[in-house]
């Protein structure tokens, strides 16, 4: 197939970069090849091919011949041509499709785990293909053991008269501002920094009176960071004004 961007003009193939990454739904029958491009809309490309030959191509949209959608394809299948080999050998997928892995799956440890994934992803585009699919798209970040970090903190700094020893929990949670915040705004994760920030920070405010010397220290955090997510993340006008309620407050002590 290395002839086929002959069947496009220059602007055609410039258009079907852009769908490259977009493609879903893929099938191949050892001489139809096809799939789902997803954009605004959703096209259907089809391919004729057998023996590394293009024979045909068509496509749902309305271009009658040689469209950008088609071009997507292609440039998908130049960047993974093994995707088509083996992909009609069913039996075998049916055969291990059966086997029950769930206990494989507790017991195994994270880094074999990586090893595993990086080994099969040389062998395999298709599976590498799919993995970068699924999770460039979703986050990596488990939000709930951030959430449950916090709440060890604040559970073992201790309450007296109802309320929390704001004192005992100043250093962890500078550092759980300082690193773990840190580490969810490198990945732009700002919607959960910016939740957890305000936790703390809404805790600090119903207790300023108790604990002047751990507020500042937090304070002085918070706003640096609070400062950084809005310069750089979509909130509403909602969100912000919240947050000016706080800043308000820590501006009024602080400075």
């Amino acid at each position: 197939m290395n002839c086929w961007k002959n069947n496009f003009n220059e602007k055609t193939l410039k258009q079907g970069l852009k769908y490259k990454n977009n493609i879903e739904n893929i099938s191949y029958d050892g001489y139809t090849f096809k799939a789902d491009i997803k954009s605004k809309n959703e096209f259907n490309v089809e391919l004729i091919l057998q023996d590394n030959l293009l024979f045909d191509m068509s496509c749902s949209c309305s271009k009658k011949s040689s469209c950008a959608h088609e071009a997507g394809v292609l440039y998908f299948l130049e960047e993974f041509p093994e995707i088509l080999e083996d992909f009609t050998d069913d039996s075998e997928h049916e055969k291990i499709s059966d086997i029950d892995i769930s206990n494989e799956i507790k017991i195994i440890s994270e880094s074999k785990l990586k090893k595993f994934l990086k080994k099969e992803f040389k062998k395999d585009p298709k599976l590498k293909y799919n993995f970068i699919k699924q999770f460039s798209t979703e986050s990596l970040i488990d939000s709930k053991a951030y959430e449950r970090k916090l709440k060890r903190i604040l559970r073992n700094g201790g309450k007296e008269f109802g309320y929390y020893k704001l004192h005992n929990m100043r250093t962890p949670l500078k550092n759980f501002i300082k690193k773990d915040i840190c580490t969810l705004i490198e990945q732009k994760e700002y919607r959960l920094a910016y939740r957890l920030l305000n936790d703390i920070m809404n805790l600090f405010i119903d207790q300023i009176y108790w604990d002047d010397d751990a507020w500042y220290d937090i304070a002085y955090y918070y706003r640096e960071y609070i400062y950084f997510l809005f310069e750089n993340g979509e909130f509403s006008n909602a969100e912000k004004s919240y947050v000016e309620r706080n800043m308000s407050i820590i501006n009024g002590i602080v400075l």
